[in-house]
């Protein structure tokens, strides 16, 4: 059995996120993982931090490869969420020239189940396999496409779990488009990293089920799906809830799942002590009710004049 490529990103800020995930990845298989964290600026004590999971876990190897982002990423559009490391996924297939095939996944996801079967998943000749975001179809990406200039029958995905097939990525040299497409579209690009991905494959990727990267708008409207991979896409991330805080926090599943891999590694007590407190919590959910409360009225009365 050959051992399984996962790549992940992350600066230094991401790194407790980067150990959580490996974490629930090496106890949901038995395979053999081979991670490449592509090291946008972690400081040696938070390598060594990730590394500590070898204590715990003996199906895993590490590599970090040391990446200068502005040398690939200099005049790419940044926002206050997404930041040039970002984009780092685009390098994975020219990162380690002998792997042909590989997965990438965001660090705020947590393994529920076996990474092989996604591995396995065919391809069937695409060079590229992402979840179609289904919920937004009918709303903002109606938008998206008008601004990316994409095709109607384009399912937009999400890039934060992604099949890659590395060997056509090389033969065709998707990367250079790639950073071309980050600078032509930079003042459109709202998401940038995954719109230009979906600019770049336009109705031409796999769509893989919504398993492997179940995100919270799905869990809204099907919270008995039988998903893998939990994709903490809401604007409250799970490691900024206390676990100890008796919430009823239906907004916010999955948080205890999050705190069980968090204590398999050396930042637990870091990541316990940034947790927001009952209070901030109560208070950020009521902002975040009104603000719904307030796009609804807004999307009423848009709908309402567009028939004028």
């Amino acid at each position: 059995m050959s051992n399984i490529p996962v790549f992940l990103s992350s600066d230094n800020n991401y790194a407790p996120f980067v150990a959580t995930t490996i974490a629930s990845i090496c106890d949901n298989t038995k395979s053999f993982i081979d991670f490449y964290i592509i090291d946008g600026g972690i400081s040696t004590e938070n390598i060594n931090k990730i590394k500590y999971l070898n204590k715990k876990f003996k199906n895993f190897n590490l590599e970090f490869i040391k990446i200068d982002l502005d040398k690939y990423f200099k005049n790419f559009k940044e926002t206050e969420k997404i930041t040039k490391a970002m984009y780092s996924r685009f390098l994975i297939p020219y990162l380690k020239p002998e792997i042909n095939k590989a997965i990438y996944t965001d660090v705020d996801v947590i393994l529920f189940g076996d990474i092989k079967e996604l591995y396995d998943e065919p391809l069937n000749n695409y060079w590229l396999g992402a979840c179609f975001e289904e919920f937004w179809e009918s709303s903002v990406n109606i938008e998206r496409k008008k601004y990316l200039g994409l095709s109607d029958k384009h399912k937009y995905f999400n890039s934060g779990v992604l099949l890659l097939d590395c060997e056509n990525w090389r033969k065709h040299n998707v990367l250079e488009n790639l950073l071309k497409y980050s600078i032509k579209y930079k003042n459109v690009l709202q998401y940038p990293d995954q719109d230009v991905l979906n600019k770049y494959f336009d109705c031409n990727y796999k769509t893989i089920d919504k398993k492997y990267s179940y995100v919270d708008a799905w869990f809204e409207q099907d919270n008995n799906y039988n998903f893998m991979i939990r994709h903490y896409t809401a604007d409250l991330k799970p490691w900024k809830i206390n676990p100890e805080v008796n919430l009823n926090l239906k907004e916010y599943p999955h948080v205890q799942e999050f705190w069980k891999y968090a204590k398999y590694t050396k930042f637990y007590k870091e990541l316990l002590d940034n947790a927001l407190t009952k209070t901030e919590i109560e208070r950020h959910l009521r902002h975040r009710k009104l603000f719904e409360a307030y796009n609804k009225i807004a999307e009423r009365i848009k709908n309402k004049t567009s028939k004028y």
